[in-house]
């Protein structure tokens, strides 16, 4: 039973470091998830420059303020 377990490990091992293994790291599962974990960071990153873009030259919210006033509707 131990020779198995060792042999399952070693087939999941070769699974998940297979492409790296032969030299295709992009095709890997570790190569994949940092791909996706960069595309996070990246989009991240973009949605705050937009929101800091928005909130530019607007002086922070008063702490009694629950909302903005940059979101505050005026009726005409």
């Amino acid at each position: 039973m131990k020779g198995a377990n060792f042999w399952v490990i070693v087939f999941f091992a070769l699974i998940n470091n297979g492409c790296s293994l032969l030299g295709h790291g992009e095709g890997s599962v570790g190569g994949v998830a940092r791909s996706m974990e960069f595309k996070t960071e990246v989009a991240e990153a973009v949605e705050m420059q937009r929101s800091q873009k928005l909130n530019t030259g607007n002086p922070p919210p008063r702490h009694s303020e629950m909302i903005s006033p940059i979101f505050q509707f005026e009726v005409v």
